[in-house]
């Protein structure tokens, strides 16, 4: 740490020796001066001084008049100065020392403990004063170092958009791109792990409750794939919604046979936003679920037929199921997850789910506020 300084100002250089003696020390420098304009000189090169004392009585410019030519100055007004005076120590003395700027007089002939233990306390209030500039010397570097690897970031960041890009307008629809990715991520976090909440409470085994949630998310991440946008064309990177009926392709598929088609999807395809996407994927996946364990689908000769249409601000979706031959359970005994996952769905869609049980299978009518769709 840097050297606190006095300055002693004094005519007399046997008073100058006599004060450096008393207050010498490793870390303290004395800077001494014999006259007021001799003072003032150094003050003008000295922009540290912790600690002034200055002799009252002395030719040319007096103590008073340093004093005061020191508070005038805001390089020098904050120094602080006590006054050594060997004179008469009346009020009137004091009061015009103390209004040029004194903290303290002390009197000549000098007390030595005295003279040390006043300026001990500037000495010390010296030393906080340069532990605090070093501290903030040292947090303003940090705060540099910091932007300067922020703003190496940011350069770095920029290169590499720029090598994935190729224009300012395809650098703004990556990062769309990617706050859309980084929300979904979240989402399907929370999803899951309400899935495997749930999932455990009905679940009969580990075997049951493994393959329940691989065929959930797989149906998740191929309605989620509709929507993510085709990138080796380089241009459009922006995120895309897709429609039901391409949704709704996507999670039967896995029921279709190779040589023959028995499902059939007809009518409005209407735009569904990603943010609904998640919700509606999961109801389908359940109907789609229950259609292959319990009804047409769990037949070969099974029949199911998708029809969406539009009636005012409502999205309807019939979902008509039909099989020659009995299905392998009764579709009145699926209770469990998937209800409580299709409650909870039209809960947050707003959405009504009607059924109706005939001898060949089942009607169902599922009713949905178009906003749901647009708004995500």
């Amino acid at each position: 740490m840097k050297s606190v300084s006095f300055l002693l100002v004094d005519d007399l250089e046997e008073n100058l020796l006599s004060l450096e003696a008393l207050l010498r020390r490793d870390d303290l420098v004395l800077l001494k001066a014999r006259s007021g304009d001799q003072a003032l000189e150094m003050l003008l090169k000295e922009d540290d001084i912790a600690l002034a004392l200055v002799d009252v009585q002395m030719p040319g410019l007096d103590g008073f008049e340093l004093a005061e030519l020191m508070r005038g100055s805001e390089r020098t007004r904050r120094i602080p100065i006590i006054f050594l005076t060997a004179g008469s120590t009346d009020g009137r003395r004091r009061f015009r020392g103390y209004e040029a700027g004194a903290v303290d007089f002390l009197q000549k002939p000098i007390e030595p403990d005295i003279l040390r233990s006043k300026t001990e306390v500037f000495f010390q209030l010296h030393r906080q004063k340069q532990q605090l500039a070093e501290q903030r010397d040292e947090l303003k570097a940090y705060a540099e170092a910091l932007s300067e690897a922020g703003r190496r970031k940011d350069e770095h960041l920029v290169t590499l958009a720029h090598d994935l890009s190729q224009n300012e307008t395809m650098r703004a629809q990556q990062d769309v791109l990617l706050r859309e990715i980084n929300h979904r991520i979240k989402n399907l976090f929370s999803l899951t792990s309400g899935l495997i909440t749930l999932s455990a409470r009905t679940a009969a085994s580990v075997d049951e409750l493994a393959d329940d949630l691989r065929e959930r998310l797989d149906a998740l991440a191929r309605a989620h794939e509709l929507t993510l946008p085709d990138l080796s064309g380089g241009t459009n990177v922006a995120p895309t919604d897709t429609s039901v009926v391409a949704l709704l392709r996507a999670i039967l598929a896995p029921h279709e046979h190779d040589q023959e088609s028995r499902i059939t999807i007809s009518g409005a395809d209407v735009p569904i936003s990603s943010g609904t996407l998640t919700s509606f994927a999961l109801l389908l996946h359940e109907l789609a679920t229950n259609a292959a364990k319990y009804g047409a689908l769990a037949t070969r000769d099974g029949r199911l037929t998708v029809t969406v249409s539009e009636i005012g601000d409502d999205l309807r979706m019939e979902w008509i199921e039909k099989a020659t031959t009995a299905p392998r359970s009764s579709p009145g005994g699926r209770e469990g997850f998937g209800r409580t996952l299709e409650r909870s769905v039209l809960r947050s869609l707003a959405g009504t789910l009607m059924r109706e049980w005939n001898e060949r299978g089942l009607v169902l009518t599922l009713t949905l506020p178009r906003s749901r769709f647009a708004g995500g």
